[in-house]
């Protein structure tokens, strides 16, 4: 892994949660489980993924949402640690409502 690269999450919804939904993806060809919600935290990474970015938390990250329709949202690295979770409320609907989405992810 090179840093500076982008992570490409195609996701599927597969289940719902008290707070939002969890999809599932992958990376560095294992499975990867996502939680979702629409509280606008920010990104939360695993060590692996940050490094591949070369970010840390604080740092700004722009997702491209690719479901019905492409959406750029610019978000923070709100903390790097073991679980995967996405809190933006624009990525929370467009993935949620089309029942998954292409979303890559790129340093700002």
């Amino acid at each position: 892994m090179s840093p500076g690269d982008e992570i490409v999450f195609v996701v599927d919804v597969s289940s719902f949660t008290k707070k939002g939904f969890r999809g599932t993806s992958s990376f560095a060809g294992e499975q990867v489980d996502i939680d979702f919600d629409d509280a606008d935290r920010g990104i939360f990474l695993n060590h692996r993924m940050a490094k591949k970015l070369a970010v840390r938390k604080g740092s700004k990250v722009t997702a491209l949402v690719e479901a019905e329709k492409t959406q750029i949202i610019r978000m923070v690295v709100e903390a790097v640690g073991k679980a995967v979770r996405i809190s933006d409320a624009k990525v929370y609907y467009a993935t949620g409502q089309e029942g998954g989405a292409v979303i890559r992810v790129r340093r700002s």
